[in-house]
Formats: C-alpha cells, structure tokens, sequence
C-alpha cells in the first residue's frame, strides 16, 4: 500500500471516529417506549405484556400505578375497575354512588379475585387466558428475573396515575412507590428509571423533596394534557378543574421545566394541527437544544387515533420521530415501531446496556434533576 493509499485509510478512520464521538446518539435518540407493555397485542400492564414487550426489545416498558384500600400498588391504568377487569360480576354491590368501582376502595385480595378484560374486545373472550391485575412489586420481580435470564438491562417508566384524587383521598401513591423503588434496588439507577406523572407540583415535591430525603437519582418526565383533561386537577373554592399548562410553553418556563425534567411528553394533537403543519416546532427544537427529550403519543396502528394527513401506521412514525422530530414515542405497539426504526435507521444502534437512554453530553449529566433550580407550583393556576 502506497503512502496515498494509507494517508486516505487514516482520513478515512479519523472521520469515522470524529462522527462516534461527535454523534453518539443520532440514531439511538428515537425511543421506542411500550406503553402498558406490549399492550397493542395483549391487554395493557399485566405480566404477560411485560415480558413480550422485553422479547420484542422496546426500549422502555411503562407500567401505570395506582394505590388500593389496604396500600398496595397495582399496575392499572384507570381509576376505575370496571374500565379493565369483572369488578362488576364479582363485587356488584361495591360501587360508589357515582357508579364506579374505585381502585382506593378495594384491598389487593380483593382485587387478586378479579380477572382482567379487554375493553376494545380485540381478543375473543373463547380464547383469553385468564389474566390478572398484578402489583408493581410483582412487575419488578419479573423484570430482574428477565434481566437475569437475557443478560441485558431493562429500562422501566413508571406513571403515577391521577395524583390528584389520591391527594384528595389523603392517599401517598408517591411515597409508597418510592419505598418500593428504593427495596427493589433502584435508589441510585437513573439509567433505568423513568417516573412519568401530570401533576407539577407532585414533580416538585419529588425532585426538590422525596428524592433528595431518600437518597435517590432517578429521571422525571413531566406529562402534558390536552386542554379541559382530566389526569391533572386542581382545586378551587371546592370545585375541581384542568390544570393549566400554558406557562410551560413560554421561554421562562421551558427553561424553568427543562432544568427539573428529563423528558417532557405531549400529546401528538398539540404537536400538529389536522394538516400537518406544526404548531411547535421551536418549543421541541428550544427543548432539546436544552438537553429534555420530547415525547409524544397516542401513536397507535389504529385509524381512529391516528392523525388524518397519514395513510398508515409506519406514515405517522416517520412524521413525528423525523419531520416533528421528536425522541421517543408511546406506543401500544412496540414491536411495529421498533420494526419501522430498525429499517429506517440502518444500523440502529441502540446505547449500551448499562448507559443511560438520555443524552450524556449536557448539563444533566452531572445532575439528573437540577435539584438546585426553582420549580413553579402556583404559575398556571
């Protein structure tokens, strides 16, 4: 080999090496996030949709958590019973006047009795194992038991549903899965630990409080819903009504949230309007120059969620992680999306295993929370 030849061989791997440390994460910053586990192939946040969402390798399972009569935390996404399992056959008498079964008013040996169903009937019911609702201990335990197996770290998000109704039950849904985080090992594992919730102030009380009290490190993401929602109310003069969460898309307070959250996931709707024009694409550009992902969902293979300028499935997906641009997605159909990612970035290089999924190249990388920065509890009040 000449000198020529072996001066274009070192350029060559000089620029291959500037692009890995330059670009570590162009391809691995598209996040596949199995919402309820595999939850577009068997019923959302029961064991068995865990353990195929980890065989289908999303990048993150995210289980929702409520709070029974007797403490326990389940994994259930709704307030009520009867949204997602036989409450109504088994207790029919166990309603409150409203006509819900509440979550809060049944002990965990209660809820062991009752069998999960599929309110879209997409599975025949002839055809259903019987399924049932488990408790984030049990998710846990199976988790590790997964890692162990396969040899390989398991990323796990964690909502906390309708923190407002347990404040107003004088319930600490927080507390109790924090204690259990901490037993299970994950205190100080940041890398694997996501909490998901729509109350800010809750997110506040986390990171400036919770968190540094028990000694913990992990990733919050604070979750946005759409105008007149209902996942985050608040109280005044005795009624309840949604939460404003204008202030967040002004400059004072996404650097404000940015500096508090990892992640910041919004619906898709508030993303793009019905033509596809994009209603805020500096916000999501601001947000990350910031070193906070953006997330979004509903994105679903179905047609009646998706958005109306697509023609498919994989049409949305290429739309909101390239043309919108976001990190990750929340999706019941974790294999498709990671199908879709896997073709479309070649090779999809995902991070190491012990590595974080966020970005380690900014501020948050010495300190996840930026406990240190102010956090606004009465703004959009």
């Amino acid at each position: 080999m000449d000198n020529r030849a072996k001066m274009r061989n070192s350029i060559s791997f000089l620029l291959c090496f500037l692009g890995i440390l330059l670009f570590p994460l162009q391809s691995s910053a598209k996040l596949v996030i199995a919402d309820g586990g595999a939850s577009g192939y068997l019923m959302e946040n029961n064991l068995s949709a865990t353990t195929l969402a980890v065989a289908m390798e999303a990048d993150m399972i995210k289980l929702d958590l409520l709070l029974t009569k007797d403490n326990e935390v389940i994994v259930f996404s709704s307030l009520y019973l009867e949204d997602g399992s036989n409450v109504a056959e088994v207790f029919p008498d166990r309603a409150r006047e409203d006509g819900h079964f509440y979550v809060l008013d049944f002990t965990i040996d209660e809820i062991r009795q009752l069998e999960v169903r599929d309110p879209d009937s997409r599975i025949s019911a002839a055809l259903l194992p019987r399924f049932t609702i488990s408790t984030f201990e049990e998710q846990l335990s199976l988790i590790q038991s997964l890692e162990q197996s396969l040899h390989r770290s398991i990323h796990i998000g964690i909502e906390l549903k309708k923190i407002w109704f347990h404040r107003k039950e004088e319930r600490d849904l927080t507390l109790s899965v924090l204690s259990i985080l901490q037993q299970y090992g994950y205190a100080k594992q940041a890398e694997k630990v996501f909490l998901f919730s729509y109350d800010v102030d809750e997110l506040q009380r986390i990171g400036k409080k919770l968190l540094p009290e028990k000694q913990m490190t992990i990733n919050l993401v604070q979750l946005i819903d759409i105008p007149e929602g209902t996942e985050n109310m608040v109280e005044e003069w005795g009624k309840y009504h949604s939460y404003n969460y204008d202030w967040i898309f002004s400059n004072t307070g996404l650097h404000t949230l940015a500096a508090s959250v990892t992640a910041i996931a919004l619906p898709k709707y508030m993303l793009v309007d019905a033509k596809g024009t994009l209603k805020l694409e500096s916000f999501v550009t601001n947000a990350q120059k910031l070193g906070t992902m953006i997330f979004t969902f509903p994105v679903q293979d179905d047609k009646q969620t998706r958005v109306p300028f697509v023609r498919s499935f994989t049409e949305e997906l290429e739309f909101f992680y390239f043309t919108v641009g976001v990190d990750g997605i929340l999706t019941d159909f974790c294999k498709d999306a990671s199908d879709f990612l896997n073709q479309r970035i070649e090779p999809r290089t995902l991070p190491p295993t012990e590595d974080p999924l966020v970005p380690t190249n900014d501020r948050k990388a010495i300190d996840p929370l930026q406990l240190t920065t102010p956090f606004p509890s009465e703004m959009g009040n």
